[in-house]
């Protein structure tokens, strides 16, 4: 039987409530056998993390603990350098634990309006499913311009409204450390 594994992955700078309810939505309407969260070694498209990678581990290992279902996935880190979600994915696709399995990848509205300017995005989105989470507040009107221009790929994504509360990792930095 084909397992359905998902994949979060992000800087989790620091990790939060929000990310484990969107992965919990995401198991539950898609649901999903596994979910492994994903911190990147060194940022693209972001500033690079306040948290080093031990640290950040660390607070996932914590946060993560309560559920059998949610593990972490080192890949990146492990990995060094620039984190690009396609040879995240092209790695993953070739170890045991993710043979005969459909990946699904999760993500945040945010980041996934800047997913045509990824690394090999095309190619991303043919080799897995996007979920995409669309958080309390968050405006469709450039997502649903995306969809129509990308067609082909409507197939792989599944939009999911998350009706909790809105938290984000930057607005925690900025109240806690003043940026």
């Amino acid at each position: 039987m084909t397992k359905k594994l998902g994949i979060f992955g992000g800087a989790f700078d620091p990790v939060h409530e929000g990310h484990i309810h969107a992965a919990c939505l995401a198991r539950r309407e898609l649901a999903l056998d596994k979910i492994y969260f994903v911190p990147f070694n060194q940022a693209v498209h972001k500033a690079q993390p306040r948290y080093s990678a031990a640290e950040r581990v660390e607070l996932l290992r914590r946060a993560l603990q309560p559920y059998a279902y949610l593990d972490i996935c080192l890949a990146e880190i492990e990995r060094g350098g620039a984190s690009y979600a396609v040879d995240t994915v092209e790695y993953l696709k070739k170890q045991p634990d993710f043979t005969d399995t459909d990946l699904y990848y999760i993500i945040g509205i945010d980041a996934f309006e800047k997913i045509f300017s990824w690394k090999e995005s095309a190619k991303l989105l043919a080799l897995t499913r996007f979920i995409v989470v669309f958080r309390p507040g968050c405006v469709f009107a450039r997502t649903e311009r995306m969809f129509a221009e990308q067609e082909k790929f409507l197939d792989q994504i599944y939009l999911i409204e998350d009706a909790g509360r809105d938290i984000s990792s930057t607005r925690i930095r900025e109240r806690t450390f003043g940026f």
